[in-house]
C-alpha cells in the first residue's frame, strides 16, 4: 500500500473512534485494539489524579500506548506540540504543566478527532490551548517555535516516518526535547503482521525496530537519543491482536512474544535551550499540619525540612517569589486555592506537601530535590571555571614532595612546572606553604610541651620521662 491510501485509513478508523465517543459508545479503539479496559496497550496509562478534572469524553477518546505528558518533565512557561493529538488528553495534561504563561498545541488530521478535542477543551475550561488541524509529515507551524514535542502511538501510524521526523526537528527550538510514546519492534516479526492492514491502526504494523528509530532519529539531526521500554508484550497480549485480523493466533502468537514494546523515546536537537519567558516565577508551598517548618522540634526529626528550606531560601536570592503555607496555621490558603482544595478532596492529606510552581503542582507528598526546583523555576547556579590546571597540579606535587622529603619527586615536579611555564616565585611559594604545614605539628607538640612545664608547679608535675631517663608507660606511645 502507498502512503496516501495508508494515510486515508488511518484518517476513516480514527473518525469512526471519535464519532463512537460523542455518541456514548464508550471506548474508541480499532478494530485491531478494542478490547476496552483489557487492551494490553491503552489500558492503565494515566493516573486517577490525572484523569478526574478531565471531561470524560476526552479520557475515553485515549488511544495511546504511553504517557509522554508525565515522562517529558514539562515546565511552567514551555511551548509543547503534541503530534497526532486525537481526543486532547495530552494537551490538556500538558497545558494544566505548563501552566497559564505557557501554551499546549494539539495537531490532528481528522475533523470528527478535532471537534472532539474542541468540544473537550470548552468543558475543560483551559485557556492555554490551540488545536491545529494538519499533519504530522507537515507541521503547520513555523521553525523553532516549540520547546517539547510530545506524540502517543501516533508516528508509528505515518507511512514517512522520516518526513515526520524532520518536521519535528524543525519546529523544536534548540536544545529542544523530544519525547515520544510509541510501540516499537525487537527483533524480526513475520510478515503476516507488516501485511495487515488493520495492525497500522493498532499501533503494531507500522512500528520501528529499536536501532531503525535510533537510525532515523540520528538522521534528521537528533542527538542524546534514548529508547526506554515501558511495557512488553507477551505471546498472550498480542494474541487477542492475531484474532481481530483473522490470523492464526496460535501459529504467530509465540513467533512475537516479546517482540512489541511500548516505549518512551526521548531525543534532543542541539542547542542551547532557551528560558521561556515567565515574568516572575512563584513557588507556593503547602506543609503539613506541624508546628513550625524547621524540622528540627519535636520528637521527630524531619532530615528533609531543613534542606529544604535552605534550597526555597537559595531560590528566594536568585529573585524568585516564595511563599509557604503550614496546614495548622494557615488553613485558609489551602481552602482559597482551588487546586490545593481538589488535591486535599481527592486524596486527603496524604498529598502534602504541595508544591506549586507558577500556579501548576509540580509535586505532591513529598519535598522535592534541589535539582528539581532549579529546573522548574529555571534557576542554575552558575558553574565556577576550574582553577586546578596542569600548572597547579605541579605545584600541588612539589607541595607534596617537600612534606614527604623525596628528592626525587621534587626534582622531577620541579622540572614539569618550569616547563610549564610556573614562575620561581610561585614555586617558591608552594615550597614554603609545604614547609609551614610540614613544621606545624612538630611546633604544635613544642608549645604544648613548653605550656606544660609552665604551667605546672615544681613538685606538681608528672614526670616528662620516667626514672633512669625512660618514657613514662602510660599515654599514646607506650
Amino acid at each position: 500500500m502507498d502512503s496516501s491510501e495508508i494515510k486515508e485509513i488511518v484518517k476513516e478508523k480514527y473518525g469512526q473512534a471519535a464519532t463512537r465517543v460523542k455518541s456514548g459508545g464508550g471506548c474508541c479503539s480499532s478494530a485491531a485494539s478494542a478490547f476496552g479496559d483489557e487492551d494490553p496497550i491503552t489500558k492503565g496509562l494515566y493516573a486517577a489524579d490525572e484523569t478526574a478534572a478531565l471531561p470524560e469524553e476526552a479520557v475515553l477518546a485515549s488511544l495511546g500506548c504511553g504517557n509522554p505528558t508525565a515522562l517529558a518533565e514539562l515546565s511552567p512557561g514551555e511551548i509543547v506540540l503534541d503530534l497526532g493529538s486525537g481526543g486532547g488528553i495530552d494537551v490538556l495534561l500538558s497545558a494544566g504543566r505548563v501552566g497559564p504563561t505557557g501554551k499546549a498545541y494539539g495537531l490532528d488530521m481528522t475533523d470528527e478527532m478535532l471537534a472532539l478535542a474542541h468540544e473537550n477543551e470548552r468543558k475543560a475550561g483551559v485557556e492555554n490551548v490551540e488545536f491545529l488541524k494538519g499533519e504530522i509529515e507537515n507541521i503547520p507551524l513555523p521553525e523553532n517555535s516549540v520547546d517539547v514535542i510530545i506524540s502517543n502511538c501516533v508516528i508509528n501510524l505515518s507511512a514517512d516516518k522520516d518526513r515526520v521526523l524532520r518536521e519535528a526537528f524543525r519546529v523544536l527550538k534548540p536544545g529542544g526535547r523530544f519525547a515520544v510514546s510509541d510501540v516499537v519492534v525487537r527483533g524480526e516479526v513475520p510478515p503476516e503482521i507488516r501485511k495487515n492492514v488493520e495492525l497500522w491502526i493498532g499501533c503494531v504494523a507500522g512500528a520501528l525496530e529499536e536501532r531503525e528509530y535510533r537510525t532515523k532519529l540520528a538522521a534528521a539531526g537528533f542527538e542524546d537519543i534514548d529508547i526506554e521500554p515501558t511495557r512488553i508484550y507477551r505471546a498472550e497480549d498480542a494474541r487477542e491482536f492475531l484474532k481481530s485480523a483473522n490470523l492464526d493466533a496460535d501459529s504467530i502468537a509465540p513467533a512475537v512474544d516479546g517482540k512489541f514494546a511500548s516505549a518512551f523515546i526521548r531525543a534532543r536537537k542541539p542547542g542551547a535551550a532557551e528560558r521561556p519567558s515567565t515574568g516572575t516565577t512563584s513557588v507556593q508551598v503547602f506543609d503539613p499540619a506541624m508546628c513550625c517548618s524547621t524540622g528540627v522540634c519535636g520528637p521527630v526529626v524531619d532530615p528533609q525540612l531543613p534542606r529544604f528550606a535552605a534550597d526555597l531560601e537559595r531560590l528566594a536570592g536568585k529573585g524568585v517569589s516564595v511563599e509557604r503555607f503550614n496546614l495548622a496555621q494557615q488553613p485558609e490558603a489551602f481552602a482559597t486555592n482551588g487546586q490545593v482544595k481538589q488535591a486535599l478532596e481527592a486524596e486527603g492529606t496524604d498529598c502534602l506537601p504541595l508544591v506549586l510552581v507558577n500556579d501548576v503542582i509540580v509535586s505532591k507528598g513529598k519535598y522535592p530535590e534541589r535539582e528539581q526546583l532549579a529546573r522548574w523555576t529555571r534557576v542554575q547556579d552558575e558553574v565556577a571555571k576550574s582553577i586546578y590546571t596542569e600548572a597547579v597540579a605541579e605545584l600541588v606535587a612539589i607541595g607534596a614532595a617537600i612534606a614527604s622529603n623525596c628528592e626525587p619527586c621534587f626534582r622531577y615536579h620541579y622540572d614539569r612546572a618550569r616547563k610549564l611555564g610556573v614562575s620561581k616565585e610561585d614555586m617558591a611559594l608552594a615550597v614554603r606553604t609545604a614547609q609551614m604545614v610540614k613544621d606545624t605539628p612538630a611546633r604544635a607538640v613544642l608549645d604544648l610541651a613548653d605550656r606544660y612545664l609552665k604551667e605546672r608547679r615544681p613538685g606538681a608535675d608528672l614526670p616528662i620521662v620516667g626514672p633512669g631517663g625512660s618514657a613514662p608507660k602510660s599515654g599514646c606511645c607506650s
